[in-house]
């Protein structure tokens, strides 16, 4: 059976953009004199590192190298075939 589409999802360096805000606030609270520059240092490294993460994922759970299987052939689905009975329904008295 064909795997099913992935739903799409929002790509890793946008998902780490939205620490953005927060990350900004905490560094004008801490440096407010260098607010400017920390918050557009702190955008491009977490741009970075929503681009990076995902490479370094995928190499670390990259599977192993193995020989391909070979599925059975399929089989036809299993059928059941009875005979109903037949069922007379007698006339009903029509009520006005």
């Amino acid at each position: 059976m064909a795997r099913d589409a992935r739903e799409w999802t929002v790509p890793a360096p946008l998902r780490a953009l939205m620490w953005w805000p927060a990350t900004a606030f905490v560094l004008v609270m801490v440096a407010p004199e260098a607010a400017a520059t920390s918050i557009a240092a702190a955008g491009v490294a977490l741009v970075a590192l929503g681009a990076v993460t995902p490479l370094v994922s995928k190499r670390l759970r990259r599977p192993a190298v193995s020989a391909p299987t070979v599925e059975p052939p399929a089989q036809d689905p299993p059928t059941i075939e009875i005979e109903m009975p037949t069922i007379e329904i007698s006339p009903t008295r029509r009520v006005a």
